[in-house]
């Protein structure tokens, strides 16, 4: 049985792991990644790719430190030119700046007023031609804003970080890995047996299970119980028609938070797909799909009339968001990271957080002192590479 040290072993190829994996091995640290099925998996690809910064939460956000969210749109900014903490210049931005804009009504006029003038960040109304071509007819009535959340290609930014550390990343059954660990739950060794290959014991200082909602299979397998894990479920719509215009916005109703966001996503074959979410997503986890869809077709026709939809196809898709199920992070403003013996666990909790957490556990490290130690591995383990997976406006329409 081969043996192999590292310092650190990730689980889960999605954001939160593909991110760490970057900021480790940029500091020293030895690292591998094992994923069980795809680079990307169903969260990450089928996040709308918003960068925000807090203010779509709306009132909410007025109540609740927001610190580390008004903080993302700038770190992730430097990292797309190059200069911040990872190099992600040549990700595909799919739009610069989200839109937020009200329905013609006193109270949503009032709550967009007081959320964009009390929340710190770029924040500006538009008018006239500024605004986005889905909100230029004569029939709109509401207020438009500018806010500084950009929007990115899910797709490239996986590839993105995980072209540099192809060497570092393994496809992995977890019907073929079995973590050994000691009284204390510390992880010992990781043994790997795949069909037709030695058997392989990987030996890390650390473990940190970054695999989403396929951190409860591992926290099972160490034995824990905690830190609990709790599914959010929402029903995202997704709307799919030639000549539909990017937007990218926002619609902020009477509630604390979006009646309806749209953000658009170029498909292979040309034609473009809406992404429907807000409170749409949220109370649509009760609706069936054929409900769900009908109550798409509802909204849009009362916020947006003027945009031509005939002839559209519609798809729904169910996403669990994963979070540590914990009642003071209703709404996370930070990462989550927790140590369990020599185990990190942690839950990015949006994708607009992924640079908090790298950041968090560079720093805990940091304090405990956990400075690099096995240099990076010499040759390659006989596993193979995973591919990227295609998010849902790839395959549903197919």
């Amino acid at each position: 049985m081969r043996t192999i040290d590292t310092d650190i072993l990730i689980f889960g190829g999605g954001i939160a792991g593909l991110w760490l994996l970057n900021r480790l091995r940029a500091a020293g640290y030895s690292a591998l990644l094992l994923e069980q099925d795809k680079l990307g998996g169903h969260e990450t690809l089928n996040a709308n790719g918003i960068i925000h910064g807090g203010l779509k939460f709306g009132l909410t956000a007025l109540l609740r430190d927001v610190e580390d969210l008004d903080d993302m749109p700038a770190l992730w900014r430097d990292c797309l030119t190059g200069r911040g903490d990872i190099n992600l210049a040549g990700v595909k931005v799919l739009a610069e700046h989200q839109y937020l804009w009200t329905e013609p009504s006193l109270a949503a006029r009032a709550t967009a007023f007081f959320a964009t003038r009390l929340i710190s960040g770029e924040v500006r109304a538009v008018e006239g031609a500024e605004r986005p071509d889905a909100l230029r007819n004569p029939g709109f009535e509401g207020n438009v804003y500018e806010l500084a959340d950009l929007v990115i290609d899910l797709p490239s930014l996986v590839q993105k970080l995980a072209q540099p550390q192809k060497s570092g990343i393994y496809k992995v059954s977890m019907q073929n890995c079995h973590l050994e660990t000691d009284d204390r739950h510390n992880t010992t060794a990781v043994f790997i047996t795949a069909a037709g290959t030695e058997p392989l014991r990987i030996k890390p200082r650390r473990v940190i299970l970054a695999g989403g909602q396929g951190n409860q299979a591992l926290l099972e397998d160490l034995g824990l119980r905690e830190p609990a894990m709790e599914r959010r479920p929402v029903h995202m719509v997704l709307l799919k028609r030639k000549g539909l215009p990017a937007f990218h916005a926002h619609c902020l109703g009477n509630s604390s938070k979006p009646r309806l966001t749209i953000t658009s996503h170029p498909c292979r074959d040309g034609e473009v797909v809406w992404y429907l979410g807000g409170e749409l997503a949220d109370e649509g986890a009760q609706r069936d799909e054929r409900l769900q869809i009908e109550q798409a077709q509802r909204e849009l026709k009362a916020l947006l009339p003027w945009i031509d939809l005939r002839g559209a196809r519609y798809k729904s898709l169910r996403i669990d968001r994963i979070l540590p199920a914990d009642p003071g992070l209703f709404r996370p403003d930070n990462a989550y990271v927790t140590a369990r013996g020599n185990n990190l666990v942690v839950w990015p909790c949006k994708l607009t957080l992924a640079p908090n957490l790298g950041r968090q556990v560079l720093a805990l490290l940091e304090k405990e002192g956990f400075a690099p130690e096995h240099p990076p591995l010499a040759e390659a383990l006989p596993l193979l590479y995973p591919e990227t997976g295609l998010p849902a406006w790839e395959t549903l329409f197919s």
